[in-house]
């Protein structure tokens, strides 16, 4: 495939996943505050995803010399974005709006990977990038205070706003730590999505709280598609691969127009309104993701040590 045709796949993938994210806060905002805990809504998103990919990955644990699961990296990502991610975002949408979401868990991503690339892959992001970059903050920003005015939620929501923040912190280490160790989006998935159901589920099963057996069906089976199918089997992939083909920095540059997408559908869906300020900010940050994902990839201050990827192993 050539270099041309790469790029072009990794848009198409970064583009499914932009819907999936983008749907995932329009599915909050409608959903409001339900019966589910974010201890539910985390548990049906890793139990579903461990679900659909027990084919994949349970015969891969039983014989990790033939079928790769069991990596020395595989624990650590399961904790910082199996676990730690959803709690945190599904813990701050709800004490936050779920509009606070979009803003916050993507709008943000593209300053925190940014960071972690410099100081973890010596990165040094072009001055094109730079300007795209700044256009998203001050899109973002806008978005955040306009938000604000509208629904008037004032202080009430900082902390949920911080668990947002928190999980987007999570997400960029995640999107750094895929390109420095060089990792197959297949077997990150299926390493995630193992290990997590194998800590958390547990966890979950005997000590924390849960009102699971209380929510409606219908509920507790939407929750669990859209989170734990589409979001994890679906946009995880989507995502890992897409991060492969275009590089980190330039996929979560595309993914900062999250807030932008789900603002304007909101209008048509949900029947909000689009104010000044949430159409500036809009205009901005989708600017900004534009500019930023256009960029030329951007250099190395030094010479990371090689990493060898994982030999091609069959029934991938």
């Amino acid at each position: 495939m050539s270099l041309s045709q790469h790029r072009h796949a990794g848009y198409i993938f970064a583009g499914f996943t932009l819907m999936i994210w983008a749907g995932f806060v329009i599915a909050s905002r409608h959903g409001g505050q339900g019966l589910l805990t974010p201890y539910d809504l985390a548990a049906l998103r890793i139990g579903t995803a461990a679900i659909v990919l027990s084919p994949w990955w349970l015969p891969r644990l039983l014989q990790p010399s033939r079928r790769r699961v069991v990596t020395k990296h595989a624990f650590g990502l399961a904790i910082v974005v199996g676990i730690t991610y959803p709690l945190l975002a599904y813990g701050g949408l709800s004490i936050a709006p779920a509009s606070h979401g979009g803003i916050l868990l993507s709008g943000m991503l593209p300053l925190f990977t940014t960071v972690m690339a410099l100081l973890i892959l010596q990165e040094i992001p072009s001055r094109l990038r730079l300007l795209g970059l700044g256009l998203i903050f001050a899109g973002v920003t806008t978005l955040f205070v306009a938000n604000l005015q509208g629904f008037g939620h004032g202080l009430a929501a900082l902390p949920g706003d911080i668990m947002l923040l928190g999980a987007s912190i999570c997400w960029a280490l995640f999107t750094v730590l895929l390109k420095r160790w060089q990792l197959r989006p297949f077997d990150v998935t299926l390493a995630i999505v193992a290990y997590s159901a194998l800590l958390y589920l547990p966890f979950y099963a005997l000590f924390l709280p849960k009102q699971i057996h209380l929510a409606p069906l219908n509920e507790v089976a939407l929750q669990a598609f859209f989170q734990g199918f589409l979001v994890v089997c679906v946009a995880m992939w989507t995502y890992a691969k897409a991060a492969e083909l275009l590089g980190a920095v330039k996929v979560v540059m595309i993914m900062s127009s999250v807030p932008v997408l789900a603002t304007l559908l909101a209008v048509p869906l949900l029947g909000e309104s689009l104010t000044v300020g949430s159409a500036v900010g809009a205009l901005l940050a989708g600017l900004g993701a534009y500019i930023g994902a256009m960029a030329k990839p951007a250099t190395l201050a030094q010479p990371l040590p090689p990493i060898q990827p994982p030999p091609a192993t069959k029934n991938d």
